[in-house]
């Protein structure tokens, strides 16, 4: 059974075994909070993923830079083939597969060491969030928030009232940036 189907099924069960009327009296409080949009926005997080793109762009340029070379070579063995010695053809058809291999690393080595910086990113921040949205909730009575940047959250229609992100984003900007703020001021 996929998850979204048991989600439903428990979601179905629940309404079944909570009485109406207990709802009724207590509806609670419902926030809607897209956490990705708070990291990205807010001061710290534009910075950080701000340098995470200088850095993945100068990588890409090194990666097409690589792939460059590749085609300058296949070009090469493609125009000169027939004027070129058995052993001259195989030397460069090596050194093109060799180039080959190391472009296919490297691009491998850095998605997984792009992925992993930027879910250190999402993840600091996030947790530095976490405690915003804790005395938010706390401070307006909320009974649930719901991250609807999870695509597991199934979120269909929400009433923008609910929606929080805008405040949690000037909290942590305020509480945070004068610190991020001090350290450039240094330099």
């Amino acid at each position: 059974m996929p998850i979204n189907s048991k989600c439903t099924l428990w979601l179905f069960v629940f309404a079944l075994a909570v009485p109406g009327r207990l709802l009724a009296q207590n509806p609670g409080k419902f926030g809607l909070l897209n956490v990705l949009r708070a990291i990205s926005e807010c001061a710290e997080g534009k910075q950080a993923l701000g340098d995470f793109q200088k850095k993945a762009d100068a990588k890409r340029e090194e990666l097409e830079k690589k792939g460059a070379e590749i085609q300058e070579l296949e070009r090469q063995l493609q125009s000169q083939g027939r004027t070129l010695n058995d052993d001259s053809k195989a030397a460069l058809t090596r050194s093109i597969d060799t180039k080959r291999t190391e472009l296919q690393r490297a691009g491998d080595d850095a998605q997984k060491e792009f992925g992993q910086l930027q879910n250190e990113i999402l993840s600091r921040i996030g947790n530095k969030i976490g405690p915003f949205v804790q005395q938010y909730a706390n401070e307006g009575n909320f009974t649930l928030i719901v991250d609807s940047s999870n695509q597991n959250s199934q979120v269909i229609y929400f009433d923008p009232a609910i929606e929080i992100t805008e405040d949690i984003i000037k909290r942590v900007d305020a509480a945070l940036a004068p610190s991020a703020a001090a350290p450039a001021a240094k330099k």
